[in-house]
């Protein structure tokens, strides 16, 4: 079997998401690799495709994309042999309902939900707008009068490309699982289900604080704070909001703070922050992890949160807010401490109880690591994903006979 995966960008949680899937897969004899939009401009057609993402942006309070894109997608070269694709993060890249519906008939969909936007008329957070259950109309983040049709208008693309194709969804929360249930795009499509996603566990596990510290030019007495994700200036991520809370922590001497990201940010004079910048290598992100006292996210939605499960995996604390999949990634007193959302009082509390006890510390991360490697292992990832493709293809070669027997 052949899979092959499509994400936009060669970086993110997505991608990892994929690159990882693709390497457990290999283990199950299953060839499969991911195919990310080109670097390169594609000429003109680059520079009408970016006044179109442009037009996007200025017409939504929030992120949003529409489906009509102009840049090329996988061509025949690419689909030669292939059983599955195995759509990840593809807005802003190509036409996908136009492009479904010249896709060979004998190959298979299959769709991860990262977020919300194969489900929805074009946005990706819930902000606890439901209209994507009926016709994404009048959409709340776009302007008017584009809220009246354009939303609409692309739900229905979608809907008819995903149907047509039998597309088969993954989510990676029961909470967007539930959420995309209500989605008339799943709803006219069919079956949907859940698979937590997998880590590395061999990268992400427990380390030497001690050597980590060292190598990272760490204070061994330090009580070290790390945040981040793939970006800093993600407002989605908050960052500069918990900086101004853990500004003002009590006695911030020995206190440090490692930011990691692409981005830069202010962040308050008193506190002592270090930014390492993007890490791209799992390697680096796991010692980082596990150089910490406690992982803190102030992320105001996560469809399920996988560097708070990477950071459990370390055998590292997480404090976070409680909102999306989140209690399920880091369930509370399993590896997390939660809180309400913007609750820097309760944030705080959480942090400092971690401070003063070395002993809930420990306790909880090896809490945090056991949760992981029950739940989050590639080869139950791999095993549960292989399931997907084979009964997709199954479906597929269903339907060719019955229409062939017509």
């Amino acid at each position: 079997m052949r899979v092959l995966h499509l994400n936009t960008h060669a970086s993110g949680g997505s991608y990892e998401y994929a690159a990882l899937l693709c390497t457990a897969l290999a283990e199950r004899g299953i060839e499969s690799r991911v195919i990310c939009k080109n670097a390169s401009p594609e000429g003109g057609r680059f520079f009408l495709n970016r006044l179109i993402r442009q037009a996007s942006v200025s017409l939504s309070r929030e992120p949003w994309h529409g489906t009509r894109r102009l840049l090329l997608p996988p061509g025949p070269e690419e689909l030669a042999n292939v059983d599955v694709v195995h759509l990840h993060t593809v807005a802003d890249w190509f036409d996908v309902p136009r492009w479904l519906e010249s896709l060979p008939p004998g190959i298979g969909v299959v769709i991860s939900l990262h977020d919300m936007w194969h489900v929805s008329g074009g946005c990706f957070l819930y902000r606890g707008c439901d209209l994507y259950s009926d016709t994404c109309s009048p959409c709340p983040i776009l302007t008017t009068p584009f809220n009246r049709f354009l939303a609409k208008d692309e739900q229905r693309r979608k809907l008819h490309a995903y149907r047509d194709r039998r597309a088969q969804f993954v989510a990676n929360s029961q909470w967007l699982g539930g959420l995309a249930q209500q989605s008339a795009i799943v709803k006219a499509s069919g079956r949907l289900r859940v698979i937590p996603p997998g880590i590395d566990t061999t990268i992400f596990k427990p380390q030497d604080k001690s050597l980590c510290r060292k190598h990272l030019g760490l204070p061994e007495s330090a009580f070290v704070i790390v945040t981040g994700g793939a970006s800093l200036t993600d407002t989605n991520k908050n960052v500069p909001w918990l900086f101004q809370q853990l500004s003002h922590l009590p006695d911030l001497r020995g206190v440090i703070v490692l930011a990691f990201g692409e981005g830069t940010i202010p962040a308050p004079a008193r506190l002592n922050v270090r930014f390492t910048g993007g890490v791209r290598s799992r390697y680096d992100l796991a010692r980082l992890l596990a150089a910490a006292d406690v992982f803190v996210s102030a992320s105001l939605m996560e469809t399920y949160g996988l560097t708070l499960v990477e950071a459990m995996a370390c055998a590292t604390p997480v404090v976070a807010f409680r909102v999306g999949g989140i209690p399920e990634a880091a369930p509370e007193g399993q590896g997390a401490m939660l809180c309400a959302p913007q609750d820097g009082a309760a944030l705080m509390e959480a942090i400092m109880k971690l401070r003063h006890s070395a002993q809930l510390r420990e306790m909880l991360g090896a809490a945090g690591h056991e949760t992981v490697r029950v739940r989050n292992q590639l080869s139950s990832f791999s095993k549960l994903f292989e399931r997907v493709y084979r009964e997709c293809v199954l479906s597929r070669d269903n339907a060719e006979r019955k229409e062939s027997a017509l």
